[in-house]
């Protein structure tokens, strides 16, 4: 591993360990909600493109990159992969 390109590395790691537990999300007799399904489509493409254009072009993030990764992936596995309580709270 290059060492100049750590963060994009580790951001890479975080982006797609938030993208599987989005994926993994198991709703055990939660609600259907069409639009909170398509805000999870989206964060899904959104985590896998950002991870997959670090994985083909890896480039020197800054410490700013590299925390906003792992803060997403502390959000999400905070809600356990439910976008709904991403969104609002009860």
């Amino acid at each position: 591993m290059n060492t100049e390109f750590i963060g994009a590395h580790i951001a890479m790691t975080f982006y797609f360990l938030a993208c599987g537990r989005v994926l993994l999300y198991r709703k055990e007799g939660a609600r259907h909600r069409r639009h909170v399904s398509w805000i999870a489509w989206a964060i899904l493409v959104v985590l896998a493109a950002s991870g997959i254009d670090l994985l083909v072009n890896p480039r020197e993030l800054g410490v700013i990159e590299t925390a906003r990764a792992i803060l997403i992936d502390v959000f999400v596995f905070g809600a356990r992969g439910n976008v709904a309580r991403l969104l609002w709270r009860e």
